[in-house]
């Protein structure tokens, strides 16, 4: 009985010590969910393609490429790249005259009208491009016509953001580059 008595007394001592120690655990649990929900709920969204035809020739007058970024919804690296690349690359204010970005989602029916002017689905689009492998992204002029390597899968993800500015320079280089008329 005295052993008892001894721990209960012991432990009634510490107890306001890890009631705080807890306490301060969990505000900062709250604090960091609060600051990561605040900065994703600012991010913004990568743009659905709805208007290829479009965006087509809003891009041929600025001389910039078309990144088309094929998605699924069942696809985690999709989500990853999404996160660690492409909101960043939307949110910053010095590709907006270099690019325009548009996500295509391969396993959807959206409507969606092609380069060509005609109407499709998403998942009709994509397969018409080839497309099976999600992330792919595509470096298209204002046509829909291919000016870049595409960047298929995930990669290396260290690296996959430097991956897709090395398209964009190129893809910019190659529509800002005088074309020989001969």
């Amino acid at each position: 009985m005295l052993s008892f008595c001894f721990v209960f007394s012991r432990l009634s001592r510490a107890w306001p010590k890890l009631v705080i120690r807890f306490s301060f655990f969990l505000f900062r649990l709250v604090a960091l969910h609060a600051v990561v929900g605040l900065c994703l709920a600012h991010a913004d969204p990568i743009t659905l393609a709805h208007n290829l035809h479009e965006d087509g020739k809003r891009v041929i007058d600025n001389k910039s490429p078309i990144l088309l970024l094929f998605t699924a919804e069942y696809c985690h690296y999709c989500d990853e790249v999404k996160a660690s690349v492409f909101n960043l690359i939307v949110a910053d204010p010095a590709y907006r005259d270099r690019m325009l970005l548009r996500e295509v989602r391969i396993d959807t029916n959206l409507y969606l009208v092609g380069f060509s002017g005609t109407a499709t689905s998403h998942r009709s689009f994509s397969k018409t491009r080839g497309i099976r492998i999600v992330p792919t992204l595509e470096f298209l002029d204002g046509a829909g016509t291919p000016i870049s390597p595409p960047l298929v899968g995930a990669g290396i993800p260290d690296y996959y953001g430097a991956y897709v500015d090395n398209g964009i320079e190129q893809s910019l280089r190659t529509l800002r580059t005088p074309q020989d008329p001969s």
